[in-house]
Protein backbone atom coordinates (compact mmCIF):
# COMPACT_ATOMS: atom_id res chain seq x y z
CA UNK A 1 0.00 0.00 0.00
CA UNK A 2 1.64 3.01 0.83
CA UNK A 3 5.60 3.16 1.40
CA UNK A 4 7.40 3.41 4.41
CA UNK A 5 10.09 5.74 4.53
CA UNK A 6 13.74 5.08 6.26
CA UNK A 7 14.66 8.16 8.45
CA UNK A 8 12.81 10.78 9.98
CA UNK A 9 11.93 12.67 7.28
CA UNK A 10 8.40 13.27 6.62
CA UNK A 11 6.54 12.88 3.27
CA UNK A 12 6.81 16.51 2.57
CA UNK A 13 4.50 16.66 -0.92
CA UNK A 14 2.02 13.95 0.61
CA UNK A 15 1.85 17.02 3.83
CA UNK A 16 1.31 19.59 1.04
CA UNK A 17 -1.15 17.94 -1.25
CA UNK A 18 -3.07 17.18 2.03
CA UNK A 19 -3.12 20.61 3.11
CA UNK A 20 -4.22 21.10 -0.22
CA UNK A 21 -6.93 19.29 -0.45
CA UNK A 22 -8.26 20.57 3.04
CA UNK A 23 -7.97 24.23 1.45
CA UNK A 24 -9.74 23.22 -1.44
CA UNK A 25 -12.57 21.32 0.58
CA UNK A 26 -12.95 24.09 3.21
CA UNK A 27 -12.87 27.20 0.59
CA UNK A 28 -15.75 25.58 -1.59
CA UNK A 29 -17.29 24.94 1.51
CA UNK A 30 -17.42 28.67 2.77
CA UNK A 31 -17.95 30.06 -0.53
CA UNK A 32 -21.13 27.46 -1.32
CA UNK A 33 -22.12 27.83 1.70
CA UNK A 34 -22.50 31.62 1.81
CA UNK A 35 -24.85 30.98 -1.22
CA UNK A 36 -27.09 28.40 -0.44
CA UNK A 37 -27.63 29.56 3.13
CA UNK A 38 -31.65 30.41 2.90
CA UNK A 39 -31.96 26.58 2.01
CA UNK A 40 -30.76 25.61 5.14
CA UNK A 41 -33.84 25.81 6.91
CA UNK A 42 -35.69 23.90 4.68
CA UNK A 43 -33.54 20.95 4.61
CA UNK A 44 -33.24 20.92 8.13
CA UNK A 45 -37.09 20.76 8.37
CA UNK A 46 -37.20 17.53 6.35
CA UNK A 47 -37.87 19.48 2.96
CA UNK A 48 -35.65 16.82 0.85
CA UNK A 49 -37.67 13.84 2.19
CA UNK A 50 -39.21 11.91 -0.15
CA UNK A 51 -38.97 14.46 -2.66
CA UNK A 52 -41.67 16.74 -0.85
CA UNK A 53 -41.31 20.41 -0.51
CA UNK A 54 -42.10 23.85 -1.97
CA UNK A 55 -42.10 24.73 -5.38
CA UNK A 56 -37.98 25.90 -5.28
CA UNK A 57 -37.49 22.49 -4.51
CA UNK A 58 -35.58 21.60 -7.84
CA UNK A 59 -32.95 24.53 -6.58
CA UNK A 60 -33.25 23.65 -3.00
CA UNK A 61 -32.10 19.83 -4.39
CA UNK A 62 -29.14 21.63 -6.65
CA UNK A 63 -27.87 23.87 -3.39
CA UNK A 64 -27.71 20.78 -1.23
CA UNK A 65 -25.42 18.79 -3.75
CA UNK A 66 -23.42 21.95 -4.51
CA UNK A 67 -22.60 22.03 -0.20
CA UNK A 68 -23.47 19.50 1.97
CA UNK A 69 -23.81 16.49 -0.21
CA UNK A 70 -20.84 17.53 -2.55
CA UNK A 71 -17.50 16.25 -2.18
CA UNK A 72 -15.98 19.05 0.00
CA UNK A 73 -16.24 16.82 2.76
CA UNK A 74 -14.89 13.34 1.83
CA UNK A 75 -12.07 16.12 -0.16
CA UNK A 76 -11.32 17.48 3.63
CA UNK A 77 -11.18 14.08 5.00
CA UNK A 78 -8.90 12.67 2.24
CA UNK A 79 -6.20 15.72 3.08
CA UNK A 80 -6.22 15.08 6.61
CA UNK A 81 -5.77 11.23 5.76
CA UNK A 82 -2.81 12.27 3.51
CA UNK A 83 -1.44 14.48 6.38
CA UNK A 84 -1.51 12.16 9.19
CA UNK A 85 0.44 9.35 6.57
CA UNK A 86 2.71 11.72 5.93
CA UNK A 87 3.68 12.83 9.73
CA UNK A 88 4.77 9.10 9.64
CA UNK A 89 6.47 9.37 7.02
CA UNK A 90 4.21 7.32 4.29
CA UNK A 91 2.86 9.03 0.72
CA UNK A 92 -0.74 7.92 -0.06
CA UNK A 93 -1.10 4.48 -2.42
CA UNK A 94 -0.63 5.86 -5.80
CA UNK A 95 -4.59 4.83 -6.49
CA UNK A 96 -5.13 7.74 -4.02
CA UNK A 97 -3.76 10.09 -6.93
CA UNK A 98 -4.96 8.82 -10.20
CA UNK A 99 -8.47 8.61 -8.97
CA UNK A 100 -8.32 12.14 -7.40
CA UNK A 101 -6.77 12.57 -11.20
CA UNK A 102 -9.79 10.88 -12.87
CA UNK A 103 -12.38 12.70 -11.27
CA UNK A 104 -10.57 15.82 -11.45
CA UNK A 105 -10.47 16.00 -15.18
CA UNK A 106 -14.09 14.92 -15.87
CA UNK A 107 -15.30 17.65 -12.96
CA UNK A 108 -13.48 20.33 -14.96
CA UNK A 109 -13.96 18.97 -18.08
CA UNK A 110 -17.72 19.16 -17.58
CA UNK A 111 -17.59 22.47 -15.90
CA UNK A 112 -14.99 24.05 -18.03
CA UNK A 113 -14.14 27.16 -17.57
CA UNK A 114 -14.85 27.01 -13.93
CA UNK A 115 -11.35 26.46 -11.80
CA UNK A 116 -12.82 24.70 -8.77
CA UNK A 117 -11.82 21.16 -10.51
CA UNK A 118 -8.33 22.44 -11.89
CA UNK A 119 -7.11 23.29 -7.84
CA UNK A 120 -7.04 19.65 -7.32
CA UNK A 121 -5.15 19.10 -9.97
CA UNK A 122 -1.75 20.73 -7.43
CA UNK A 123 -2.53 18.45 -4.64
CA UNK A 124 -2.93 15.21 -7.22
CA UNK A 125 0.28 15.73 -8.56
CA UNK A 126 2.06 16.26 -5.33
CA UNK A 127 0.73 13.15 -4.30
CA UNK A 128 1.85 11.29 -7.47
CA UNK A 129 5.01 12.49 -7.26
CA UNK A 130 6.04 11.87 -3.75
CA UNK A 131 4.16 8.73 -4.22
CA UNK A 132 6.79 8.28 -7.10
CA UNK A 133 9.74 9.04 -5.43
CA UNK A 134 8.78 7.43 -2.21
CA UNK A 135 8.90 3.73 -4.50
CA UNK A 136 12.13 5.33 -5.93
CA UNK A 137 13.35 4.50 -2.17
CA UNK A 138 14.62 1.18 -1.42
CA UNK A 139 12.96 -0.29 1.49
Amino acid sequence: MGTIRTGARPASLTMWGGWGCVAIGVGHSALVAAMTWRHWAGWMAGELHWGLGSPELPHSKLAFWAMPGSFAVPLILLGLMAVGRAREGRALPAYVGWVLLAWAVFGAYVLFPTFGFFLVLVPVALFLLDGCRAAAVPR
